[in-house]
């Protein structure tokens, strides 16, 4: 590959990297806000923060891979998208709730609120991913060249 393709690869690569982070950094604080706010607001802002921490690790690990792959073909607010994301989050909830419990039975399969913050996990992922990247790689690549649903 020559170097001038390399040059123009990885400046594009930087120029997309703030919206990655404001993605991710928004997900975060929006899941970490609902559980604090589902477990009866007893964590206040201090569980945001900390619960901000954990949640990163596996948006990480799971969401930000497929959201690379995703904006290959930037689609904004795609439905397709989204059932992708719930498909991933449910490995990745299950992962990090049994490795935070050291549980690894399949007992968690069964509770309300595995399925609630998977679904919470992928839809706020989803949003963010729309509202910063989609909109960012869209107006990046121009109106013409972007398939939106």
């Amino acid at each position: 590959m020559e170097l001038w393709k390399i040059s123009q690869k990885v400046s594009e690569l930087s120029d997309v990297i703030p919206y990655y982070f404001f993605s991710l950094v928004s997900s975060c604080l929006s899941l970490s806000t609902v559980l604090v706010v589902f477990s009866l607001g007893t964590w206040g802002v201090i569980g945001i923060i900390v619960i901000s921490f954990y949640v990163v690790i596996p948006y990480l690990l799971f969401a930000v891979p497929v959201q690379v792959l995703f904006n290959k073909h930037p689609k904004k607010f795609s439905l397709n998208y989204f059932c992708l994301y719930i498909f991933f989050s449910l490995p990745a909830v299950f992962i990090y709730s049994s490795v935070l419990n050291f549980d690894f039975s399949l007992d968690i399969l069964t509770t309300k609120n595995y399925y609630a913050i998977s679904h919470l996990a992928a839809l706020f992922f989803w949003f963010w991913d729309s509202v910063f990247l989609q909109r960012a790689l869209h107006h990046k690549k121009g109106p013409s060249d972007c398939r939106q649903i």
